[in-house]
């Protein structure tokens, strides 16, 4: 499972460092926003990395711990957000992208819980 975990978190911080990127490409929001996700990505690649060539994962599960922090709030933050556009509009227009965008999010924030725990249940086996 531990290196179930290291594949999930090397594929989940390149598609990560990439889709920031895309997303903000010509229109960067505020530094703090996205700088948390190149942090979350690098350290994700980086632990995922290690434990692919066998040695600790520490690394790897404190790089789970942060990135589930960052998408939690990124989530509920979406969430809100569908629901006020939702409620003030009466097209699709806008709120149609924010859901896809939240359930993207969604997904991502329960694969790093996942990830966490595939990770802390094999390092309890050693």
């Amino acid at each position: 499972m531990r290196d179930l975990s290291a594949v999930l978190a090397v594929a989940f911080g390149l598609f990560l460092a990439v889709a920031e990127a895309y997303r903000n490409w010509g229109d960067w929001q505020w530094w703090p926003f996205w700088v948390i996700d190149y942090i979350c990505a690098v350290l994700l690649i980086a632990g995922g990395w290690q434990v692919i060539r066998g040695r600790n994962n520490a690394l790897l599960l404190g790089g789970w711990g942060v990135t589930f922090a960052a998408f939690w709030s990124s989530f509920f933050t979406h969430v809100r957000e569908a629901e006020e556009r939702a409620a003030n509009t009466f097209g699709p227009d806008g709120s149609v992208s924010e859901q896809s965008l939240t359930i993207v999010i969604g997904v991502m924030l329960v694969l790093s819980v996942v990830g966490f725990f595939m990770g802390l249940a094999a390092s309890k086996k050693q």
